[in-house]
């Protein structure tokens, strides 16, 4: 059985699934321990009983298969750690790893927090989970909608018998309008019973509309964890990414892209409408592409001096000077 040198606290990492729990923990006299657990109450009382409140519990960010035992740590006052998930994959990366089971992905992840003490997790509100489960809502309604706006398109352009098709795309869109509507006020409404003074902060930024005002604070938790604006531009996945090295590789530079695409999204179609009715942004833009810069390239810096707007108003808790 492995063996590890007795540290002052113990750890327990667990490797997540939408079923099961693979847990590896250090016992008392630093020696390595496995089980797997169903990922239900029942399972997390057998995980309790195994470890108990002196355990830092490390796991991966996994969306939300995590999310139903970070409640029951939370209930109980234990201290826990998720982490991203591609921090523990370059972790393992790094020690040369060949093989990949749950189990030993559990003793890694157990051992990252042995070797990394990562920071506790702060568990967001009620409020929080709700908005962003509408916001989630939202844009698989959107995306439907799109879709079904293509196909009727493409419809229009044959030369068939489709009325009953067009008649069944065309109920099933007013249907999905409608359902949309109702997620959409109800979001705001959440939003302003959450961060009631963050909404019109942010919102008074010319060229956010509602919508990316709404996608901006779920995607950042209510801006909780950004102390600068490079961090939020970070966050992003808007900031420039460089890849050289020595006299043969010359790659281009383009922005990182880590993060979601549909923050990424929001904020180049914000740039688009900022660069013409946002003073400071129209200045940026014209200034970039009077030095001979590439349009493109202009209007992600557009995007990036929304975001600094963006954080100023928040952290300064004040509405936009326009």
């Amino acid at each position: 059985m492995s063996t590890i040198k007795s540290a002052q606290k113990l750890y327990c990492g667990i490797d997540v699934s939408a079923n099961t729990l693979d847990i590896c923990y250090q016992g008392p006299e630093g020696n390595m321990e496995w089980s797997k657990c169903t990922n239900d109450a029942e399972g997390f009382k057998e995980i309790w009983q195994l470890t108990g409140k002196l355990y830092h519990f490390v796991m991966e960010s996994t969306g939300v298969y995590q999310l139903p035992f970070c409640f029951f740590l939370e209930n109980k006052k234990a201290m826990y750690s998720v982490v991203n998930a591609l921090k523990i994959k370059r972790y393992i990366q790094m020690k040369l790893e060949r093989n990949k089971t749950d189990k030993k992905d559990a003793f890694n992840i157990c051992m990252y927090g042995v070797d990394h003490n990562p920071s506790y997790y702060e568990m967001p509100s009620q409020l929080y989970f709700e908005c962003r489960a509408l916001n989630n809502a939202i844009e698989t309604i959107t995306t439907e909608i799109t879709s079904f706006k293509n196909k009727l398109h493409a419809l229009s352009r044959m030369n068939i018998d489709s009325k009953v098709i067009v008649t069944g795309y065309k109920k099933i869109l007013r249907e999905l309008q409608a359902e949309l509507k109702k997620f959409e006020v109800e979001l705001y409404k959440k939003l302003e019973a959450w961060q009631p003074a963050m909404v019109k902060q942010v919102k008074s930024v010319v060229g956010i509309g509602k919508r990316a005002t709404a996608i901006l604070i779920v995607a950042t938790q209510g801006f909780r964890y950004t102390e600068t604006y490079q961090q939020l531009i970070s966050y992003s996945g808007m900031s420039p990414k460089e890849y050289s090295s020595g006299s043969s590789i010359r790659g281009k530079v383009r922005i990182c892209k880590q993060g979601g695409s549909l923050l990424r999204h929001t904020l180049y179609m914000c740039a688009l409408n900022a660069k013409s009715t946002n003073g400071a942004c129209k200045e940026l833009f014209d200034r970039l592409v009077a030095k001979g810069k590439n349009k493109k390239l202009a209007i992600i810096a557009v995007a990036n001096k929304l975001l600094k707007q963006v954080f100023g108003v928040v952290k300064n808790e004040c509405l936009f000077d326009r």
